[in-house]
């Protein structure tokens, strides 16, 4: 009788499918919750694999995503199938293998035309993102904003239209206090009591959902995280729940998603930590009064961007639930990833605004800085801005050295400014010190004009002394510091360049809100990574890239030989691709 119900709900799936009576799926939820359930079944997972695509590498998340979106009459039997299988695995090996047969019988039947194959296995690359939709064409998200907590020009072309940061550390406790139904978010580190309390009145007060992480290193090293994890711990509830997370290794994101589907659905991207360091606009020195507190006191330079809308907090939190609901741990564990395009609100003639989102570990398809930066970098054109906190990755930077000599042969320049975090920018592994023709000998700590730099082959020994002074340290008030009050006490404060992004002008493209930074060692953290094709968007990451840049005063060729002349020993620390980031 079992196996009789079973060739009839088949039966009617495979009518469905050939009568093309079947619709496109809007229900995400219900789509990413079976694609976690297939990609976590490795039988399974491997079944699909071969009854869909003949590709070389598995099917990734957005893959499966989009096939369940389009064929949503795939879902019913994907439904019966992971409850039946754990019956049969229950039951004995011989019943399990049996069952698993009929599986792959059945998906192999309900394979598609060559065309949907085709359809399917063009979403194999990042750089190809499915696209995420909503009925009758609206947009899949309502807006954007942009937030920055340093200086930055309102006018690009006028450098005297400087206006105030914002305070960072409100526009996360503003954006909680929105919540009217749940919040789920990720951190780094957490030493902020005030969003600690905003998160737990929120609850107590209206009742809202809490589900959040904090890397469990920052808990176990630093005694501010362990207290605000230990209040939030002490929360009786079945629905505010505070994870310390040991998945991977670092669990770098910064995001916090509110009420995915409901009215007031929106994500919060942050370059930065719920940190006094990071956001809190006093800097380090918050406890000395205002009139007294140095003007090195600042935070990180750092940027919050909130996108408006069910889609992109419904990805976020499918992202999310991988974290702090199932606990995956481990780097092998974490499905592929993928990416997905949201396009927004169209106004005009022009192609509509859009956003990218992918994850680490195991974003694009398995390495995010080949798969995502790579094309992203090699695809655009026109000039390019950066500011980093560290950048090391070598596939971007072969990329950027095929960039030069293309830009070079059909526009006879190479255009690329930046602004690094000082320290790290002179490390011998930067980006920033290949990109300017030199390298660090480590022997002497002397740093030395590379003679076989593939920048110096793309450019010539003109372009590279042109490029060298576009290639930027952080302004002079970012550093550490070590002053004396009025009173004769000493004190200590640190602030870095903290942001993350690339910005291509000419194709209204840059990537902001995203805590990877580009490197290997990012490629198995938790980490968020965020494209934005939004005209007024990018300006305004222009404006205050371009304040930041107008303000450095030293390139990275001029530090290495202010450096090389005092002899200066490195006391930049840790590889920025490994050390814990406090503050970060």
């Amino acid at each position: 009788m079992m196996r009789t119900s079973r060739f009839v709900s088949f039966l009617f799936i495979l009518l469905l499918s050939l009568s093309g009576l079947a619709t496109q799926s809007y229900d995400y939820a219900k789509i990413f919750d079976l694609t976690y359930k297939v990609m976590s079944n490795k039988d399974l997972y491997k079944a699909l694999n071969e009854a869909l695509v003949q590709q070389s590498q598995p099917l990734t998340q957005s893959q499966i995503v989009f096939v369940l979106q389009n064929k949503p009459e795939y879902m019913p039997l994907i439904e019966q199938v992971t409850t039946r299988m754990a019956v049969s695995q229950s039951e004995s090996p011989e019943a399990y293998a049996e069952y698993l047969k009929t599986v792959k019988a059945q998906l192999k039947n309900l394979v598609q035309s060559p065309e949907f194959q085709k359809q399917i296995e063009a979403y194999a690359s990042p750089s190809n993102p499915a696209v995420l939709s909503l009925p009758g064409d609206a947009p899949g998200y309502k807006g954007m904003r942009l937030f920055v907590n340093h200086p930055h020009l309102r006018n690009l072309n006028d450098p005297k239209s400087v206006v105030p940061g914002d305070n960072l550390r409100k526009v996360v406790v503003d954006f909680i206090n929105g919540a009217e139904q749940e919040i789920w978010y990720n951190v780094f580190d957490f030493d902020l009591q005030v969003i600690a309390d905003a998160l737990k009145n929120r609850h107590l007060k209206k009742g809202v959902k809490v589900h959040g992480g904090i890397d469990a290193g920052t808990i176990s090293t630093r005694p501010e995280v362990k207290k605000i994890f230990d209040f939030l711990s002490e929360i009786e509830s079945e629905n505010f729940k505070t994870v310390a997370v040991n998945s991977v290794g670092l669990n770098h994101q910064k995001i916090i998603v509110r009420d995915p589907f409901g009215p007031r659905a929106a994500v919060l991207f942050l370059s930065g930590n719920f940190t006094q360091s990071c956001i809190g606009p006093e800097g380090d020195l918050v406890d000395i009064p205002k009139e007294k507190r140095p003007i090195y006191s600042i935070p990180n330079a750092n940027h919050a961007l909130i996108i408006l809308g069910t889609l992109p907090a419904q990805v976020t939190q499918a992202e999310l639930r991988k974290t702090l609901e199932f606990k995956i741990r481990g780097q092998s564990q974490y499905p592929i990833g993928g990416s997905f395009k949201i396009f927004g609100d169209k106004k005009d003639a022009q192609e509509a605004p859009y956003i990218v989102l992918s994850f680490s570990p195991k974003g694009g398809d398995g390495d995010v800085n080949k798969s995502i930066y790579v094309p992203l970098i090699l695809n655009t054109h026109g000039p390019i801005e950066a500011v980093h906190f560290a950048f090391s990755s070598k596939q971007i930077q072969d990329a950027l050295f095929q960039r030069a000599k293309r830009d070079m042969e059909e526009r006879g320049t190479f255009e690329f400014r930046s602004v690094g975090d000082t320290p790290f920018a002179m490390r011998e592994w930067s980006v920033f010190l290949s990109l300017s023709g030199l390298k660090k000998d480590l022997a002497s700590g002397k740093y030395l004009v590379d003679q076989e730099a593939p920048i110096l082959s793309a450019l010539g020994a003109l372009g590279v002394t042109n490029l060298q002074q576009t290639i930027r340290t952080a302004p002079e008030i970012y550093g550490e510091r070590h002053l004396k009050l009025e009173d004769g006490t000493s004190v200590k404060t640190t602030s870095k360049i903290h942001h993350k992004v690339f910005i291509f002008p000419e194709d209204s493209l840059a990537v902001l809100g995203t805590s990877f930074n580009p490197s290997e060692n990012a490629e198995s953290n938790n980490e968020q990574i965020v494209i934005v094709k939004d005209k007024n968007i990018v300006t305004q990451a222009r404006g205050f890239f371009l304040y930041l840049y107008q303000q450095s005063a030293k390139s990275v060729t001029q530090e290495a030989n202010r450096r090389n002349m005092r002899a200066l020993p490195d006391t930049s620390g840790d590889d920025a691709d490994t050390l814990s980031e406090r503050g970060q």
